[in-house]
C-alpha cells in the first residue's frame, strides 16, 4: 500500500518500482557530505544509489553526440559537432544554473595541442567564458572560445544576473530543444530560443524546417605546421551549480549564504563528463591539396563582392553561407537543383569571412577576404 491517508486498501501485486532520477548530482553529493550539520538522517548508501542512477540518466539517456571531420584546405581543417537531445524537453532543465559544456580538442601525433575550446581552470570555471554571458556559436575558428549551452537570465539593465529576484530579460536560451519543436509552438513565448541560437542555420533546423532537436557545432582548426596523424576529441560536460553563477550571490552574506559558501568551496566543483567521441585523422600535404581542389571559390581576396563558387563536374551546389568572423550569419544562396557554378554579390564590410558550401557530395568550408 503506497497511497498516503488510505491505509485501508488492498496491496497491489505485482507492482513496479521506479527510479526517480533527474540531472544534479554535485548537489546530492554536497549534501551528503554535510548530512550532519543539516539534520538529513539518510543512509549514505541510499544516497549513493541516488548519484549513480542520475549520473547514468545524464550520460545514456539525454544527448547523442558525435564528431565528424569535414575537410581540409592548405592551412585550415574544418570539424563538425552534432548534438541530438533525446528527451521530451529542452536540455539543460531545470533551475537555471544548470548548462552544458561542449568541449573540443585536436592534438598531434606525440599529445601536444593544437587546437582547445570548452575546457576547465583547476576551480572549474570554462576558460575563456565571456564575463557577461558567453552568446550562442555556430563555427568556432579560435582556441578558448567556448559552446556553451545554457539560460541566461538579465536584470532590469540587461546585465547578466544569476538571482531569481533580479531576472527581468532573457538574454540567453541555447539550449537544445526536444524533437518536433519549433517557434510555432502554443507555448513558444515561455520557452523562447535566444536570437544568437535562432540565427544558426542548423540549431533546431535542417534547411528551413523546424523541430530536429539537434544541433552542430563547427569548428574551424589552422593547420599551417599540421602533417601526419592528429587525434580529436569532443567532450559535453555538465554542470549543475557552475561556480560563475554563485559569484552574485557570495558578494552578499546571511546565515544561510555564509553555511553554503562553505560547503561549496570543499565541494568537487569538477563537471561531470556526459559524453566523449573521438576520432584519427592523418593529415598530408598530398590530401590538403586534393581537398582543396572539391570546389573553387574566387576570387579569394574581393573588391566589389562578386563571387564565384565552381564545384567539380557532376557536383552539385545546393546551400552557400557566410559568416563574419563573429560566426554571424550574413549571406545565404539556395541555387536552383543541379547547379555546378554560381556567381553572386556580396556587399558585407571590408573584413575575413568564412564561407561554407554544401553540395550533394558533402560540404566544404573556405576563407574570402573583402578589401576596400
Amino acid at each position: 500500500v503506497i497511497a498516503n491517508g488510505f491505509i485501508a486498501l488492498q496491496p497491489r501485486f505485482p507492482f513496479n518500482q521506479h527510479v526517480f532520477a533527474g540531472a544534479n548530482s554535485f548537489m546530492l553529493k554536497l549534501i551528503k557530505n554535510n548530512k550532519t550539520s543539516l539534520g538529513v538522517d539518510v543512509e549514505d548508501g541510499r544516497f549513493d544509489s541516488t548519484i549513480q542512477a542520475t549520473e547514468a540518466n545524464l550520460m545514456l539517456n539525454s544527448v547523442e553526440m558525435t564528431v565528424s571531420f569535414d575537410s581540409a584546405a592548405s592551412d585550415t581543417g574544418f570539424f563538425r559537432v552534432h548534438l541530438q537531445n533525446k528527451v521530451g524537453h529542452k536540455f539543460p532543465s531545470g533551475y537555471p544554473s544548470r548548462r552544458a559544456v561542449l568541449q573540443f580538442v585536436v592534438v598531434d601525433a606525440i599529445g601536444d595541442t593544437i587546437f582547445k575550446s570548452g575546457t576547465f581552470t583547476p576551480d572549474a570555471r570554462v576558460v575563456g567564458e565571456n564575463p557577461a554571458y558567453e552568446t550562442h556559436h555556430d563555427f568556432i575558428s579560435n582556441s578558448d572560445i567556448p559552446q556553451i549551452y545554457e539560460i541566461v537570465m538579465g536584470d532590469v539593465n540587461s546585465n547578466f544576473t544569476s538571482l531569481l529576484e533580479r531576472a527581468a530579460v532573457l538574454l540567453k536560451d541555447n539550449r537544445l530543444p526536444p524533437l518536433g519543436f519549433t517557434t510555432q509552438h502554443n507555448v513558444y513565448d515561455t520557452v523562447q530560443i535566444s536570437a544568437d541560437a535562432l540565427a544558426d542555420p542548423d540549431f533546431n533546423k535542417a534547411g528551413i524546417t523546424e523541430g530536429t532537436g539537434s544541433d552542430e557545432v563547427h569548428y574551424h582548426v589552422p593547420m599551417q605546421s599540421v602533417n601526419g596523424a592528429i587525434k580529436v576529441y569532443a567532450r559535453l560536460f555538465y554542470q549543475s551549480v557552475p561556480p560563475k553563477w554563485l559569484d552574485e550571490m557570495f558578494t552578499l552574506s546571511s546565515a544561510e549564504i555564509d553555511t553554503f559558501r562553505t560547503m561549496y568551496q570543499a565541494a568537487d566543483k569538477q563537471p561531470l563528463k556526459m559524453l566523449e567521441d573521438s576520432l584519427s585523422i592523418n593529415i598530408t600535404g598530398e590530401s590538403k591539396i586534393l581537398l582543396s581542389q572539391y570546389i573553387q571559390v574566387f576570387p579569394t581576396v574581393t573588391i566589389d563582392g562578386r563571387l564565384t563558387a565552381k564545384a567539380a563536374r557532376g557536383t552539385h551546389v545546393l546551400n552557400i553561407q557566410m559568416f563574419d568572423v563573429s560566426g554571424r550569419l550574413v549571406l545565404e544562396l539556395n541555387p536552383q537543383s543541379g547547379t555546378e557554378e554560381i556567381t553572386f554579390n556580396f556587399n558585407g564590410r571590408p573584413g575575413t569571412y568564412l564561407i561554407r558550401i554544401q553540395t550533394d557530395q558533402g560540404m566544404w568550408n573556405g576563407k574570402i577576404l573583402k578589401r576596400n
